[in-house]
């Protein structure tokens, strides 16, 4: 093999294996702990941050807000994604007039790395969940919700293990909101769910910029000298 060909081939194959370093750092998952922090209407709180677990808000009269914790679910970095963050669950016991409140939240977001040493990062979204006249009458539930993501709006980027993770959320109304049906808990899959949109993708380390720069360089050459010749 002339020396040429062999330049060629060792800067191809600097090139594809930083292409498969990068693309086996793809698999990622992503936790939630929701936090209620305050609420109007007179109601309890009891916040949990086990996976999976529920923090609720009870009103005197009954009525429960739910929000539940979304545990370890797997993605692809680089795939379009708007994770659910939260579950949601309205489930009132009083008639019409209902029940009218609204709740202040904090909700973090923990991005894995299942990788040995990959390692973790979050990202906070706070926000208020508000029910207007939400109510039982002749076993017929009916009422309305709203969600607004509170400021700032702007993205948020972290890093983790080697890929950049950008949340970005926006403070209209409902927007990555799913309205829950009024009347079933989120263990019997209300339906309503807080979502975000989360944009993925790989960042070369600096051992693989270096990498990259020496195939680039070798390709380069090999080029130079053909056209030298």
């Amino acid at each position: 093999m002339n020396q040429k060909r062999f330049a060629l081939l060792t800067g191809l194959a600097l090139l594809g294996s930083l292409a498969v370093g990068i693309q086996a750092e793809a698999a990622y998952s992503y936790s939630s702990v929701l936090t209620i922090n305050s609420g109007t209407g007179g109601g309890s709180i009891s916040n949990s941050a086990a996976p999976g677990g529920i923090s609720t808000y009870t009103l005197g009269n009954g009525t429960v807000l739910q929000f539940q914790n979304v545990a370890n679910s797997p993605f692809i970095v680089g795939a379009p994604l708007s994770p659910i963050i939260a579950n949601v669950g309205i489930v009132p016991t009083t008639p019409t007039p209902g029940s009218t409140f609204s709740v202040n939240y904090t909700d973090v977001i923990t991005i894995t790395n299942p990788s040995p040493g990959g390692g973790t990062g979050t990202l906070t979204v706070t926000g208020v969940l508000s029910a207007n006249n939400v109510s039982l009458t002749s076993g017929q539930f009916s009422g309305t919700t709203t969600n607004t993501y509170s400021a700032p709006l702007a993205p948020f980027t972290i890093l983790v293990g080697g890929n950049s993770f950008t949340l970005q959320v926006s403070g209209s109304p409902d927007v990555g909101y799913s309205t829950p049906t009024i009347g079933s808990a989120v263990t019997a899959n209300s339906g309503g769910s807080l979502s975000v949109n989360l944009a993925s993708g790989a960042v070369p380390e600096p051992a693989s910029v270096v990498l990259m720069g020496l195939g680039l360089g070798l390709v380069g050459a090999v080029s130079l000298r053909r056209r030298a010749a």
